[in-house]
Protein backbone atom coordinates (compact mmCIF):
# COMPACT_ATOMS: atom_id res chain seq x y z
CA UNK A 1 0.00 0.00 0.00
CA UNK A 2 1.60 3.93 -0.73
CA UNK A 3 2.90 5.57 2.44
CA UNK A 4 0.81 7.81 4.28
CA UNK A 5 2.55 11.19 3.10
CA UNK A 6 -0.52 13.30 1.95
CA UNK A 7 -1.91 15.69 4.99
CA UNK A 8 -5.22 14.05 4.69
CA UNK A 9 -3.84 11.03 5.00
CA UNK A 10 -1.84 11.45 7.34
CA UNK A 11 -3.91 13.21 9.28
CA UNK A 12 -6.54 10.62 8.77
CA UNK A 13 -4.53 7.47 10.49
CA UNK A 14 -3.33 9.19 13.33
CA UNK A 15 -6.73 9.97 14.25
CA UNK A 16 -8.76 6.81 13.45
CA UNK A 17 -8.03 4.49 16.75
CA UNK A 18 -9.35 7.56 19.15
CA UNK A 19 -12.31 8.39 16.67
CA UNK A 20 -13.06 4.83 16.81
CA UNK A 21 -13.03 3.65 20.24
CA UNK A 22 -16.50 4.07 20.31
CA UNK A 23 -17.02 0.98 18.86
CA UNK A 24 -13.87 -0.72 19.59
CA UNK A 25 -13.61 -0.15 23.53
CA UNK A 26 -14.62 -2.28 26.50
CA UNK A 27 -16.19 1.20 27.86
CA UNK A 28 -18.31 1.42 24.62
CA UNK A 29 -19.69 -2.31 24.97
CA UNK A 30 -20.88 -1.70 28.50
CA UNK A 31 -22.29 1.68 28.22
CA UNK A 32 -24.46 -0.16 24.47
CA UNK A 33 -25.42 -2.83 26.67
CA UNK A 34 -27.09 -1.07 29.71
CA UNK A 35 -29.33 0.14 27.31
CA UNK A 36 -30.20 -3.16 25.71
CA UNK A 37 -27.78 -3.24 22.80
CA UNK A 38 -25.39 -5.39 21.45
CA UNK A 39 -22.17 -3.94 20.26
CA UNK A 40 -22.89 -3.56 16.07
CA UNK A 41 -26.60 -2.26 17.18
CA UNK A 42 -24.92 0.47 19.05
CA UNK A 43 -22.52 1.15 16.53
CA UNK A 44 -25.50 1.56 13.76
CA UNK A 45 -28.30 3.26 15.76
CA UNK A 46 -25.78 5.65 17.60
CA UNK A 47 -24.13 6.99 14.14
CA UNK A 48 -27.29 7.08 12.76
CA UNK A 49 -28.84 9.00 15.11
CA UNK A 50 -26.91 11.73 14.29
CA UNK A 51 -29.34 12.39 11.55
CA UNK A 52 -32.34 11.78 13.92
CA UNK A 53 -34.83 9.19 13.17
CA UNK A 54 -34.03 8.26 9.60
CA UNK A 55 -35.90 5.48 7.36
CA UNK A 56 -33.58 2.09 7.25
CA UNK A 57 -33.03 3.20 3.73
CA UNK A 58 -31.89 6.53 4.18
CA UNK A 59 -29.45 4.59 6.84
CA UNK A 60 -28.13 2.16 4.34
CA UNK A 61 -27.51 5.06 1.94
CA UNK A 62 -24.78 7.03 3.96
CA UNK A 63 -23.02 4.06 6.01
CA UNK A 64 -22.23 2.93 2.18
CA UNK A 65 -20.29 -0.21 2.60
CA UNK A 66 -22.47 -2.88 4.45
CA UNK A 67 -24.47 -5.15 3.29
CA UNK A 68 -28.27 -3.19 3.01
CA UNK A 69 -30.59 -5.60 4.16
CA UNK A 70 -28.35 -6.77 7.96
CA UNK A 71 -27.75 -2.67 8.05
CA UNK A 72 -31.43 -2.22 7.57
CA UNK A 73 -32.40 -5.49 10.15
CA UNK A 74 -29.66 -4.14 12.51
CA UNK A 75 -30.69 -0.29 12.59
CA UNK A 76 -34.71 -0.97 13.20
CA UNK A 77 -33.76 -4.31 15.76
CA UNK A 78 -31.74 -1.26 17.63
CA UNK A 79 -34.56 1.09 17.47
CA UNK A 80 -36.70 -0.99 18.62
CA UNK A 81 -34.94 -1.53 21.56
CA UNK A 82 -33.22 1.78 22.93
CA UNK A 83 -33.85 5.70 22.01
CA UNK A 84 -31.87 7.74 19.52
CA UNK A 85 -31.29 9.91 22.53
CA UNK A 86 -29.94 6.82 24.58
CA UNK A 87 -27.87 5.96 21.93
CA UNK A 88 -25.98 8.95 21.30
CA UNK A 89 -25.55 9.19 25.42
CA UNK A 90 -24.12 6.02 25.34
CA UNK A 91 -21.72 6.45 22.29
CA UNK A 92 -20.88 9.76 23.67
CA UNK A 93 -19.81 8.31 27.48
CA UNK A 94 -18.09 5.01 25.99
CA UNK A 95 -15.72 7.10 24.21
CA UNK A 96 -15.20 9.17 27.32
CA UNK A 97 -14.55 6.59 30.08
CA UNK A 98 -12.14 4.97 27.38
CA UNK A 99 -9.73 7.65 27.16
CA UNK A 100 -10.18 8.68 30.80
CA UNK A 101 -9.19 4.91 31.77
CA UNK A 102 -6.33 5.28 28.82
CA UNK A 103 -4.70 8.50 29.48
CA UNK A 104 -6.14 9.49 32.64
CA UNK A 105 -7.23 13.44 33.15
CA UNK A 106 -6.56 15.76 29.97
CA UNK A 107 -2.85 18.19 30.09
CA UNK A 108 -3.12 21.56 28.05
CA UNK A 109 -2.13 19.36 24.94
CA UNK A 110 -5.50 18.22 24.34
CA UNK A 111 -6.71 21.54 24.39
CA UNK A 112 -4.19 22.12 21.84
CA UNK A 113 -5.23 20.13 19.61
CA UNK A 114 -9.02 20.63 19.69
CA UNK A 115 -7.97 23.92 18.58
CA UNK A 116 -6.26 23.00 16.16
CA UNK A 117 -9.06 20.18 14.65
CA UNK A 118 -12.09 22.58 15.28
CA UNK A 119 -10.22 25.87 13.27
CA UNK A 120 -10.09 22.85 10.68
CA UNK A 121 -13.24 21.58 10.90
CA UNK A 122 -14.84 25.04 10.96
CA UNK A 123 -13.99 25.27 7.51
CA UNK A 124 -15.69 22.40 6.39
CA UNK A 125 -18.85 22.80 3.62
CA UNK A 126 -21.41 20.70 4.21
CA UNK A 127 -23.19 19.96 1.25
CA UNK A 128 -23.07 16.64 0.32
CA UNK A 129 -21.74 15.69 3.59
CA UNK A 130 -25.14 14.28 5.53
CA UNK A 131 -23.18 12.22 8.55
CA UNK A 132 -21.24 14.94 9.11
CA UNK A 133 -23.49 17.89 9.02
CA UNK A 134 -25.61 15.69 11.44
CA UNK A 135 -22.83 15.20 13.80
CA UNK A 136 -21.68 18.51 13.15
CA UNK A 137 -25.03 20.20 14.39
CA UNK A 138 -24.45 18.35 18.09
CA UNK A 139 -23.16 20.41 20.80
CA UNK A 140 -19.47 20.26 22.06
CA UNK A 141 -19.28 18.15 25.02
CA UNK A 142 -17.75 19.78 27.82
CA UNK A 143 -14.76 17.00 29.14
CA UNK A 144 -11.65 17.90 27.22
CA UNK A 145 -11.13 14.08 25.80
CA UNK A 146 -14.75 13.98 25.17
CA UNK A 147 -13.85 17.12 22.70
CA UNK A 148 -11.18 15.34 21.49
CA UNK A 149 -13.16 12.36 20.60
CA UNK A 150 -16.22 14.43 19.01
CA UNK A 151 -13.39 16.15 16.81
CA UNK A 152 -11.94 13.63 15.76
CA UNK A 153 -15.19 11.65 14.88
CA UNK A 154 -16.65 14.82 13.17
CA UNK A 155 -13.58 14.66 11.16
CA UNK A 156 -13.93 10.84 10.02
CA UNK A 157 -17.67 11.17 9.22
CA UNK A 158 -16.61 14.25 6.99
CA UNK A 159 -14.21 12.07 5.46
CA UNK A 160 -16.00 8.78 4.87
CA UNK A 161 -19.09 10.95 3.23
CA UNK A 162 -16.27 12.45 0.80
CA UNK A 163 -15.36 8.97 0.39
CA UNK A 164 -18.21 7.78 -0.28
CA UNK A 165 -18.68 10.31 -2.73
CA UNK A 166 -15.48 9.63 -4.04
CA UNK A 167 -16.41 5.89 -4.43
CA UNK A 168 -19.93 6.23 -6.26
CA UNK A 169 -18.20 8.91 -9.03
CA UNK A 170 -16.04 6.43 -10.06
CA UNK A 171 -18.20 3.74 -10.57
CA UNK A 172 -17.70 1.73 -7.49
CA UNK A 173 -20.38 0.00 -5.53
CA UNK A 174 -20.61 -0.68 -1.60
CA UNK A 175 -19.14 -4.40 -2.08
CA UNK A 176 -17.02 -3.87 -4.81
CA UNK A 177 -15.21 -1.06 -2.30
CA UNK A 178 -14.76 -3.38 0.21
CA UNK A 179 -12.70 -5.67 -1.96
CA UNK A 180 -10.68 -2.93 -3.38
CA UNK A 181 -9.56 -2.14 -0.24
CA UNK A 182 -8.70 -5.34 0.81
CA UNK A 183 -6.58 -5.60 -2.41
CA UNK A 184 -5.12 -2.13 -1.47
CA UNK A 185 -3.66 -2.96 1.68
CA UNK A 186 -2.67 -6.51 0.75
CA UNK A 187 -5.44 -8.80 3.35
CA UNK A 188 -5.28 -12.50 2.62
CA UNK A 189 -8.98 -13.59 2.44
CA UNK A 190 -12.10 -12.29 2.20
CA UNK A 191 -12.55 -11.49 6.15
CA UNK A 192 -12.73 -7.61 5.77
CA UNK A 193 -15.77 -7.71 3.13
CA UNK A 194 -17.70 -10.39 5.40
CA UNK A 195 -17.61 -8.08 8.70
CA UNK A 196 -19.61 -6.20 6.89
CA UNK A 197 -21.69 -9.12 5.88
CA UNK A 198 -22.17 -9.62 2.27
CA UNK A 199 -22.57 -13.47 1.41
CA UNK A 200 -19.97 -15.52 0.37
CA UNK A 201 -22.53 -15.66 -3.39
CA UNK A 202 -22.42 -11.90 -3.19
CA UNK A 203 -18.64 -11.67 -2.56
CA UNK A 204 -17.74 -14.58 -5.28
CA UNK A 205 -20.35 -12.50 -8.05
CA UNK A 206 -18.33 -9.19 -7.41
CA UNK A 207 -14.96 -10.58 -7.42
CA UNK A 208 -15.66 -12.23 -10.85
CA UNK A 209 -16.92 -8.58 -11.55
CA UNK A 210 -13.36 -7.17 -10.90
CA UNK A 211 -11.60 -9.91 -12.28
CA UNK A 212 -13.72 -9.25 -15.77
CA UNK A 213 -13.38 -5.37 -15.64
CA UNK A 214 -9.19 -6.10 -15.40
CA UNK A 215 -9.31 -4.36 -11.60
CA UNK A 216 -7.22 -7.01 -9.69
CA UNK A 217 -5.69 -10.37 -9.84
CA UNK A 218 -5.70 -13.69 -8.26
CA UNK A 219 -3.08 -14.55 -6.17
CA UNK A 220 -3.68 -17.35 -3.82
CA UNK A 221 -6.26 -16.83 -0.97
CA UNK A 222 -5.31 -12.97 -1.89
CA UNK A 223 -6.53 -10.82 -4.81
CA UNK A 224 -4.21 -7.51 -6.10
CA UNK A 225 -4.85 -4.49 -8.28
CA UNK A 226 -3.99 -5.04 -11.58
CA UNK A 227 -1.97 -1.54 -12.78
CA UNK A 228 -5.67 0.03 -14.61
CA UNK A 229 -7.11 -0.84 -10.46
CA UNK A 230 -4.68 0.78 -8.77
CA UNK A 231 -4.87 3.56 -10.78
CA UNK A 232 -8.56 3.60 -10.31
CA UNK A 233 -8.24 2.95 -5.98
CA UNK A 234 -5.37 6.43 -6.82
CA UNK A 235 -8.05 8.37 -8.32
CA UNK A 236 -10.88 7.54 -5.12
CA UNK A 237 -8.08 8.73 -2.64
CA UNK A 238 -7.37 11.71 -4.26
CA UNK A 239 -10.49 12.95 -4.84
CA UNK A 240 -11.39 11.73 -0.94
CA UNK A 241 -8.16 13.76 -0.04
CA UNK A 242 -9.14 16.84 -2.15
CA UNK A 243 -12.21 17.23 -0.31
CA UNK A 244 -10.30 17.40 2.93
CA UNK A 245 -8.04 20.50 1.33
CA UNK A 246 -10.51 23.18 3.53
CA UNK A 247 -10.08 21.05 6.50
CA UNK A 248 -6.41 21.05 6.43
CA UNK A 249 -6.05 24.55 5.20
CA UNK A 250 -8.04 25.65 8.40
CA UNK A 251 -5.59 23.87 10.80
CA UNK A 252 -3.26 26.27 9.00
CA UNK A 253 0.16 25.43 10.60
CA UNK A 254 -1.02 22.82 13.48
CA UNK A 255 -0.62 19.55 11.25
CA UNK A 256 1.84 18.00 12.59
CA UNK A 257 1.14 18.64 16.15
CA UNK A 258 -1.76 17.05 16.08
CA UNK A 259 -0.64 14.28 13.61
CA UNK A 260 2.44 13.85 16.48
CA UNK A 261 0.05 13.92 19.14
CA UNK A 262 -2.45 11.86 18.33
CA UNK A 263 -0.14 9.03 17.01
CA UNK A 264 1.23 8.79 20.25
CA UNK A 265 -2.25 8.96 21.85
CA UNK A 266 -3.43 6.21 19.48
CA UNK A 267 -0.55 4.27 20.00
CA UNK A 268 -1.53 4.51 23.51
CA UNK A 269 -5.72 3.00 22.40
CA UNK A 270 -3.99 0.07 20.85
CA UNK A 271 -1.83 -0.78 23.43
CA UNK A 272 -4.75 -0.10 25.67
CA UNK A 273 -7.07 -2.49 24.04
CA UNK A 274 -9.68 -0.34 23.10
CA UNK A 275 -8.55 -0.43 19.10
CA UNK A 276 -7.61 -3.32 17.15
CA UNK A 277 -3.33 -3.67 17.14
CA UNK A 278 -3.76 -4.16 13.67
CA UNK A 279 -2.04 -2.52 11.12
CA UNK A 280 -4.34 -3.68 8.20
CA UNK A 281 -7.02 -2.77 10.35
CA UNK A 282 -6.20 0.76 11.17
CA UNK A 283 -5.32 1.00 6.71
CA UNK A 284 -8.50 -0.48 5.70
CA UNK A 285 -10.73 1.89 7.85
Amino acid sequence: MPAATSPARRLRDAIEPIAMVYVHSAEAREQYEAIGLERFQGYVLGRAGALGLPPASLVVATFGVFEPETLAGTYEAALATASVQDALAAKLAGATRCLHRVFGEPARDVEEVVTVLRGGLDRAPVLGKALFAGHAAMAWPGDAWARLWHATNLLREYRGDAHLAALVSHGISALESNLLTEARVGMAGRDYTRTRAWSEEDIEAATADLLDRLLITRDGDRIRLTERGAALRDDVEDATEAALDPVIEGMEHGLDLVVERCLRWSRELRDGGAFPDDDEKLQAG
